[in-house]
This record gives structure tokens, C-alpha cells and sequence, in this order.
């Protein structure tokens, strides 16, 4: 079997089911531009599940079992068509995509945006001494695209640093990247299984879908300018099966289905436009919906906070435990 060399974080046949054949069309963050594209160049990147085998030569394992989880997946997918109901608690369908949703969560780009910050920092300053200086340069003009607040550039430089220390002084590599994100999978397994799955319809096929559909979503709070949450904290997992309906898991038992309104499909479009990487996806001869969501030139960043922690004691009261560095993605 020959290696492929483009490796998709979404899959293909998932994609598809958005679009006509192998045609969908796309709508970019930068350049702001809708196209017609194959699903072959969507959601993409050369090599990047690649790795090292124990002779020290490049390994494309990891995209072929990618491949068979891909296809069992689509075949439990087609079944949710065809019941017009999630798979029941217990069942292997229900397992399986537990299983798919959880890898979905896990191998998209922005998974690898914090075991590669030290790398990409290490680039930038190109034999430069990475002081704090540096780094408020480096979150200013390619990170964030602005400048950080103080506390924000101390918490950066303490991470780089921090993780270069417990790394032999040394930058993650691109095989640990992909390690230790698809290493969180099974970890993450129980935050699916836990949930009550709705199957939400809607008569029209508007739902779209991006190149990050799984969402996590919870109603906004002032929390989100300082911190964010994960699948703990999501009020609901939402994640589109076909341009007619999508899956919603929430707190609960079970499993449900029910039509929704289109005042609902709207906003978890534009829910899922403002999470998504850098593309968004729908059919070829449908761009209504595609051209309503409000998409920006940035999405979802990972940021920092150095701030005092506070520990609260076995007495109720609380005592100060020095500066914590917070670490988090925005929401949008």
C-alpha cells in the first residue's frame, strides 16, 4: 500500500456527506473567499500524522488506523440516517462513535497549538534569546495578532521556559506533538459516554459543518475574557452528521431526536463558524446558509494568564498559593 502524504484531520467521506460527490464549497477565514473544492484538498496538511518507527524511518501508520476508524464510522453514521435516532447506551454503534468523536476532538491543528508554542517561539527568534521582550514580539506580530497584556506575555515566557526545563532543554518535537494529543483519546472517552445523545433534525438541509465540527458550547459568561472551558464544562457537545441534522450530547441519559427550528440551526452555524480552524464547509448549490454566518480573519487562540492562585482549605477558609499560570483557547 503506498503512504499517503496528504493526511486529513477531518475525514474525507465525513466531509462528503456535506456536499455533492467529492464537491463541497468552502469559505475561508483568510483569504475571506468562497470556492468549489474536492474534498481531498479540505481539512489537510501534508505529513501530518507522520512519524518515526523504531528504525528511524518516516511511519504513516497512525492515517492508515485513522482510515478504518474513518469508514466504521461513516457506516454507523449512515445508520443514524437510516433509524432517524442516535445509537442506544450500550450498543457497538454508540461505542464506536464515542470512540469517533473523542479522535475528531483530538486531531485537529489546534490540538497541537500548545506542545508546538515552544517550537514555534524557538523559530521565530532564530538564534535570539527568547526573553520577555521577544515573546511579547512573538505574541504581538504571529500569535495573537495584537499586543498582550503583562500578565499574558509573563505567562507565555513562563510556559516556554517552563516546558523547555522539564524537556532536557529541548522543544517538543513534532512525533511528541502527536503523541501526547492523540494520547488524551481514551482519557476523554467517559465525557461521551456520560452524555445524553439528542439527534436534533431540521426539515431544511441547512446545517454546516467546518475543518473543527465537533463544538463544545455552554452560554457565554464574563468568564470567557480571562478563561475557557472543555468537555467538562460544555452544557452541550454538538457535532453536524449531515447538512440535515447534527448530534447533541448534554448532561444526561439516553438518547432522544427532535425537529428544530431554523432560528436554531442559524446559531449553531455561526456557533461553529466562530470555532472553526480556517474553513467552513457546505453544499455546492446551497451557499445561503454559508454566506449568513459571520466568519472573522482570526478564530479560536490558545492564551495565557499569570495570575495569584487561591486555595481554598480543608476549613472553608482560603490562603494565597502564589502566582498560577492559566492556560487556555478562546471560544471564538
Amino acid at each position: 500500500m503506498s503512504a499517503p502524504k496528504l493526511h486529513h484531520y477531518v475525514p474525507q467521506s465525513y466531509l462528503a456527506r456535506f456536499g455533492r460527490g467529492d464537491m463541497v464549497r468552502v469559505r475561508r477565514r483568510c483569504p475571506p473567499k468562497t470556492h468549489l473544492a474536492n474534498v481531498k484538498n479540505v481539512a489537510a496538511e501534508t505529513g501530518f500524522y507522520t512519524m518515526t518507527d523504531e528504525n528511524g524511518m518516516p511511519s504513516t501508520a497512525i492515517e492508515h488506523e485513522l482510515s478504518r476508524l474513518e469508514a466504521q464510522g461513516l457506516d454507523a453514521l449512515r445508520r443514524i440516517d437510516e433509524t432517524g435516532m442516535p445509537p442506544a447506551v450500550g450498543t457497538d454503534d454508540r461505542e464506536l462513535l464515542c470512540l469517533y468523536l473523542a479522535v475528531q476532538m483530538a486531531r485537529t491543528p489546534r490540538q497541537r497549538t500548545g506542545p508546538l508554542f515552544g517550537r514555534n517561539v524557538t523559530a521565530y527568534a532564530n538564534g535570539r534569546e527568547v526573553d520577555l521582550a521577544l515573546m511579547t514580539k512573538y505574541l504581538t506580530h504571529k500569535h495573537l495578532g495584537h499586543p498582550p497584556r503583562a500578565a499574558e506575555a509573563q505567562g507565555a515566557w513562563d510556559y516556554y521556559h517552563g516546558a523547555r526545563a522539564m524537556n532536557d532543554g529541548n522543544d517538543t518535537t513534532h512525533d511528541e506533538a502527536v503523541a501526547v494529543t492523540l494520547g488524551s483519546v481514551r482519557v476523554c472517552l467517559p465525557q461521551y459516554r456520560a452524555r445524553h445523545w439528542r439527534l436534533e433534525t431540521s426539515r431544511k438541509p441547512n446545517f454546516l459543518t467546518s475543518d473543527a465540527p465537533l463544538v463544545l458550547w455552554r452560554p457565554e459568561t464574563r468568564s470567557d475574557t480571562y478563561q475557557g472551558f472543555g468537555l467538562e464544562g460544555a452544557h452541550e457537545i454538538r457535532f453536524p452528521v449531515s447538512p440535515t441534522a447534527q448530534l447533541v450530547l448534554i448532561p444526561g441519559q439516553g438518547t432522544s431526536a427532535e425537529e428544530v427550528k431554523l432560528s436554531r440551526v442559524i446559531s449553531c452555524n455561526q456557533d461553529l463558524t466562530d470555532s472553526c480552524e480556517q474553513v467552513i464547509v457546505g453544499h455546492p448549490d446551497r451557499h445561503t446558509a454559508l454566506d449568513k454566518v459571520q466568519l472573522s480573519r482570526r478564530g479560536p487562540t490558545l492564551r495565557f494568564n499569570t495570575a495569584p492562585g487561591i486555595r481554598k482549605k480543608s476549613d472553608g477558609t482560603e490562603e494565597p498559593m502564589g502566582d498560577i499560570l492559566h492556560m487556555y483557547t478562546t471560544r471564538r
